[in-house]
């Protein structure tokens, strides 16, 4: 399945408006829904070619159970979820740019909210620097904004767009570069020493049973609070559900023992009370 989403200008970051001025006429973007469209497995090679040697790419299977939650309506108390890849393709059908992602919408009583997770992103090296990416981090939102309609919540509710990054090691050039664009985007990080973050271990369960076990990555959190992107500090119950968020994202498709040392970590969070800090990304 392949939709056409659109591009609302008004959906981009505070430092993406340029993107509204770019000449992106001579592409065609595709959302795709499930592995049977012949767009998949072109964009899952390339997001895969690039993510996959760091542990930091799920499986194919894993994709085909999260492309399944489209079909499904939610069962309360479990939340609503939706998973989405967009390709953007050029007049020569070449491949511009790639990004994944999921949104969660909680079902009552829990307050109405939507997380987008912004999984991976892959842009073509002649399409950088053009404003595609902007796009790129904008387009959710409109699955966001759907996803609370199909769940009969408000359509102004509290939207979060949020994506986990490797820390600035000031030696890679490609993650600096990354880093630097959702600084200039307005993109946020959630301070780290405060409300340290683990990624679960993408490895196969063979791999990670032979090996002793999990061994999840810290990453950082970098986060654009819609309507919010000039505030520097966030509630501390508001990062933990977030975080909460995409461990019930992650938790769907892994299993309970590899989820466990995130729990732990993340419960170890609630005596968090004062606001956390929310950093410039290449700190």
């Amino acid at each position: 399945m392949s939709l056409t989403p659109r591009l609302n200008p008004s959906d981009l970051a505070p430092g993406d408006l340029r993107s509204a001025q770019a000449n992106l006429s001579d592409l065609t973007f595709h959302q795709i829904e499930s592995t049977h469209s012949p767009l998949f497995q072109i964009g899952y090679n390339l997001l895969a070619e690039l993510f996959e040697p760091h542990g930091e790419m799920e499986s194919r299977p894993t994709l085909e159970k999260r492309f399944a939650w489209n079909l499904a309506p939610p069962t309360p108390p479990n939340p609503a979820l939706h998973y989405a890849m967009i390709l953007a393709l050029d007049p020569y059908n070449q491949v511009a740019a790639v990004r994944d992602f999921t949104v969660l919408v909680p079902t009552p009583p829990q307050p109405a909210r939507a997380s987008v997770h912004l999984s991976h992103l892959w842009i073509h090296p002649t399409h950088r620097r053009t404003g595609l990416a902007g796009w790129m981090r904008a387009i959710p939102l409109q699955n966001a904004r759907n996803l609370l309609e199909q769940s009969a919540r408000p359509a102004d509710s509290p939207i979060t767009l949020v994506g986990e990054m490797e820390f600035s090691d000031g030696k890679d050039e490609a993650r600096k570069i990354r880093l630097l664009a959702y600084e200039r985007a307005g993109f946020l990080k959630v301070d780290p020493q405060r409300m340290p973050y683990l990624q679960p271990d993408f490895r196969p369960p063979a791999l990670i049973d032979s090996s002793g076990g999990p061994q999840p990555i810290p990453m950082s959190l970098i986060l654009r609070r819609v309507g919010h992107e000039t505030q520097t500090h966030a509630p501390a119950a508001e990062i933990r559900t977030l975080i909460h968020d995409l461990y019930t994202i992650y938790a769907t498709t892994f299993r309970p023992a590899d989820m466990a040392p995130l729990w732990e970590k993340w419960r170890a969070s609630s005596t968090l009370h004062t606001p956390i800090s929310l950093l410039p990304p290449t700190l």
